[in-house]
């Protein structure tokens, strides 16, 4: 698969500016839904502090060539999405729990899912979006023809444990003084996430001149954060899903490592699991195509 470079049509794909906005109970949703749904549409739930513009121009590309339509959301606290309050609020006296939860968050796209597709949906979650995914599977079945869970994890703090170089990802907020501080920090981030072969400096400095515009929120990425802390261990809860289910980890993830995708397969009765050589804790365009390819192949199973 090659790498997109034109400008334009970074935009189609992206939509950064545009999109569409859905007002939904709890406020309003910002989404892009492109492609025709020949074969069906692929929920993309994106990651932590992680906008929608960020997935892979390369990999929506791919899917819409092969016949599906993509769903992407931001997710509650980041990028044009700005969402409030909980659907489950917490019993009066239980202090120390998050503003809300991956549940919350998996209920707003299945309140967006059903508002936007009114159709069982692919759904496809990477790093925290594969932890929204799985909750997804349990809370609404009946939506999801099928789930992937792309370089995530169970929530057992003893699997997908991050390299120690790569901790400083969740103690350090973006900074917000200027965009030039920004960029850089981008740059740092995506440094850190990606296999040093995959290295996309120009891509990462796009991606985050975007982001800066759209709005950069890292109080809303510690919100998130502690609501992965707050869900605990799934490893019980997710033995209960029977929706068809692929786990996709690369082998170099300093983030979350390939352990953590190991045990979210073994958790999952019926789960298959595909490594991606020298993949780290992002798409690159150069394994797009592997990870377009296992998708697809996914689907295509779990609709027959």
């Amino acid at each position: 698969m090659e790498r997109i470079n034109e400008a334009t049509r970074l935009d189609a794909l992206l939509e950064p500016f545009a999109g569409k906005t859905w007002e939904s109970p709890l406020g309003p949703v910002n989404y892009s839904l492109l492609g025709e749904a020949r074969n069906g549409t692929v929920l993309l739930i994106p990651g932590l502090g992680m906008q929608r513009t960020e997935w892979s121009p390369e990999l929506i590309a791919g899917l819409h060539t092969a016949g599906y339509a993509t769903l992407i959301a931001d997710n509650r606290d980041c990028g044009l999405t700005e969402l409030t309050g909980t659907y489950d609020p917490p019993a009066p006296g239980s202090g120390g729990l998050p503003e809300y939860t991956l549940r919350d968050l998996a209920t707003d796209l299945r309140e967006l899912v059903t508002h936007a597709v009114a159709r069982p949906v692919h759904v496809v979650g990477m790093s925290m979006g594969g932890m929204v995914a799985q909750h997804l599977a349990l809370l609404a079945p009946e939506l999801v023809r099928s789930l992937t869970s792309l370089m995530s994890t169970t929530g057992n703090r003893a699997v997908g444990r991050p390299r120690e170089e790569s901790k400083w990802v969740f103690l350090t907020p973006a900074p917000l003084d200027s965009l030039a501080t920004y960029v850089d920090y981008a740059v740092r981030y995506h440094g850190a996430l990606t296999a040093e072969q995959f290295a996309d400096v120009d891509r990462a400095r796009q991606l985050a001149v975007i982001a800066w515009e759209r709005g950069v929120r890292p109080e809303g990425t510690a919100r998130q954060l502690a609501a992965i802390q707050a869900d605990g261990d799934r490893t019980e809860r997710l033995a209960a899903l029977r929706v068809p289910t692929l786990v996709l980890h690369g082998d170099a993830d300093p983030l979350i490592g390939m352990s953590g995708g190991t045990a979210t397969a073994a958790a999952i009765p019926g789960a298959t699991m595909h490594s991606i050589a020298g993949m780290g804790h992002s798409v690159p365009w150069q394994r797009a195509g592997e990870v377009k390819d296992q998708l697809v192949a996914h689907f295509a199973a779990a609709a027959g």
